[in-house]
């Protein structure tokens, strides 16, 4: 990418060279037609003035000389330059054709001088565009780089951590491991091979190793039992829910009215449960959850059974409005 960066530089300063050169050879080109240089001789060759001329023509003496350094007013007519510079050479003697000629190429290669060096800026805009572009690539092969590098890190180091992960058993496998281990060291104790001579020994030693074996299988057992205990117990208590609340009960109450009578009755929660004038004779069974709070315009024409137990109402006073609750509180 450097060596590219290098032979495209290397082309665009040979290219504005090049320009440059030709530039150059336009402005002696130019030296060599200008109609001003022409007009200048001619009067010079005449042993005119510059006065002279200006008087004859009617002209400034600073446009006469504007003339001859091929200084043109870019405000004015092409029209206007062009017979300032017939009338010139007519008084001078110099061909009108001629000079027209020149001064038609002269502005011809001021225009193409500017182009040439319009084109030659343009190239050197398109040169830096280039080495721009260039570093641009350079800059983003360069991260694309190191992402996939450190993409790759971390993939290496998830399954280093992975692979360092140590298995985790649980008390009954513990358990049930240092059995099978109990077993295979029991096994290959009793078959071990012993002389005949030594049996006793050989049978002592089987004995004392089934009874080790047993102690400590119990031991492990009980260990993992408990811990599983444990564990269940905490399950429990954690999954376990709170215990219902108690219904409270509901009380049942028989009024018998044996005359025209006014009540007011609420429950325990305030819910009025009867109210209202009940005329004589008329059996009333209220149900509510205690205590019951009773309001009786007359307790002494309405007898009370709560709860299959009547009410004493001769405590009321005769004639008088009766408030209390069921059942009553000594």
């Amino acid at each position: 990418m450097t060596n590219d960066l290098s032979s495209a530089s290397q082309v665009d300063n040979e290219q504005s060279s090049d320009i440059t050169e030709q530039v150059a050879e336009l402005d002696e080109f130019m030296e060599m037609l200008s109609p001003g240089a022409m007009l200048s001789e001619a009067r010079k060759g005449l042993s005119l003035s510059q006065e002279f001329i200006s008087s004859k023509l009617n002209l400034k003496v600073g446009l006469v000389e504007d003339l001859e350094n091929d200084i043109f007013d870019p405000s004015m007519p092409v029209t206007f330059n062009r017979g300032y510079l017939a009338n010139y050479a007519k008084l001078v003697g110099v061909e009108v054709e001629d000079i027209l000629a020149s001064y038609d190429a002269l502005d011809a290669a001021t225009i193409q001088r500017s182009e040439m060096l319009s084109f030659s800026k343009e190239t050197s805009k398109q040169a830096e565009h280039s080495r721009v572009m260039w570093l641009s690539y350079l800059i983003v092969a360069v991260f694309i780089g190191l992402t996939v590098l450190w993409w790759l890190q971390e993939s290496r180091q998830q399954s280093d951590d992975s692979s360092s992960v140590v298995p985790t058993t649980t008390p009954a496998e513990a358990v049930s491991n240092d059995i099978a281990t109990l077993n295979l060291e029991s096994s290959s104790l009793a078959d071990e091979p012993t002389p005949v001579n030594d049996n006793v020994l050989l049978s002592e030693k089987k004995d004392e190793a089934e009874l080790a074996l047993d102690t400590t299988t119990k031991a492990l057992i009980d260990n993992a039992n408990i811990d599983l205990n444990a564990s269940a117990n905490i399950v429990v208590n954690d999954v376990s829910q709170p215990a219902e609340p108690k219904v409270a009960a509901i009380s049942t109450a028989v009024f018998t009215f044996k005359g025209d009578c006014w009540v007011n009755i609420y429950d325990a929660t305030g819910e009025r449960i009867a109210w209202g004038v009940k005329k004589s004779g008329y059996v009333m069974t209220i149900q509510g959850i205690a205590p019951l709070r009773i309001t009786v315009g007359k307790p002494e024409l309405a007898s009370i059974v709560f709860n299959d137990q009547p009410v004493d109402m001769s405590a009321f006073n005769v004639g008088n409005i009766a408030k209390f609750n069921l059942p009553i509180v000594e």
